[in-house]
C-alpha cells in the first residue's frame, strides 16, 4: 500500500493560510476609507420610508495590498476545496476503537485575531512585515505539530478533529483524523492517510 503523504508543503501552507481568511477580510473592512451610496426614490411612502439609500463602491485607502489579500485568500481558499476534492480517493478500510474530539482547539485560532482590533496600519510596510513574519512563525508551528487542520474554516464547514485509536488489518494504531461526520467507538470507516500522524474520513 502506498503510504506517502497526501499534502504537500505548498497544499499545507495554502491549508494554513485559509484559516485566516476571515482576518485578512476584517483587515480590509478596516482599510475603508469612504462608501459610495445611491439614493433611490420611491414611488410611494413604505413604513415612513420614502428612500432607499444602497451601496454602490468602496473606497480603500491601501487598494494594492487589499487586492493582494483578496488574491492570497481567493487561492488558499481554492486550494482547500482542491485537497479536500482529491485527498480521499484510494481510501482504506479502518474500525474506529477509540476517539476523542481535539476541535475545541479551534478557539486558538481567535489569538491572532486581535492583531485586526489593534492599531494595524496596512499602509506601514513594517506591521505588514511584522505581520508576515508572525504567520510564517506560526504556519512552521502548524505543521512541524501536525495541526494544519485546526482550521475555522474547515470547522465552518462542519470538519471536526479527532485523537483516534483504530484497527486497520488487525494492526491496532493511533492518529489524529478529520471527519466531517461524528466518529464513535466501532465505526466502520475509510480513511486516508495524509502523513505519519493525520488522516482523513472518507465521506
Amino acid at each position: 500500500m502506498d503510504r506517502r503523504s497526501s499534502t504537500t508543503l505548498i497544499s499545507s501552507i495554502a491549508i494554513f493560510i485559509s484559516g485566516y481568511t476571515p482576518l485578512f477580510l476584517i483587515m480590509i473592512i478596516k482599510d475603508i476609507q469612504t462608501i459610495s451610496w445611491c439614493i433611490y426614490t420611491l414611488p410611494s411612502t413604505f413604513l415612513n420610508v420614502n428612500q432607499l439609500k444602497l451601496p454602490i463602491g468602496l473606497v480603500f485607502k491601501n487598494v494594492n495590498i487589499v487586492c493582494g489579500l483578496l488574491i492570497i485568500a481567493l487561492l488558499s481558499l481554492s486550494m482547500l476545496w482542491f485537497v479536500l476534492k482529491n485527498i480521499t480517493k484510494k481510501p482504506f478500510d479502518i474500525i474506529i476503537i477509540k476517539a476523542k474530539s481535539r476541535s475545541s482547539e479551534v478557539v486558538n485560532y481567535t489569538i491572532p485575531y486581535m492583531i485586526s482590533f489593534v492599531a494595524f496600519d496596512l499602509s506601514k510596510w513594517q506591521d505588514l512585515l511584522s505581520l508576515m513574519l508572525f504567520l510564517s512563525i506560526l504556519c512552521l508551528l502548524s505543521i512541524r505539530s501536525q495541526s494544519i487542520f485546526i482550521n475555522p474554516i474547515l470547522a465552518a464547514l462542519g470538519y471536526g478533529l479527532y485523537d483516534v485509536t483504530y484497527k486497520e488489518n488487525s494492526n491496532e494504531k493511533e492518529c489524529v483524523m478529520l471527519s466531517i461526520k461524528d466518529l464513535a467507538v466501532g465505526d466502520a470507516v475509510k480513511y486516508k492517510k495524509l502523513n505519519n500522524y493525520m488522516g482523513i474520513i472518507h465521506k
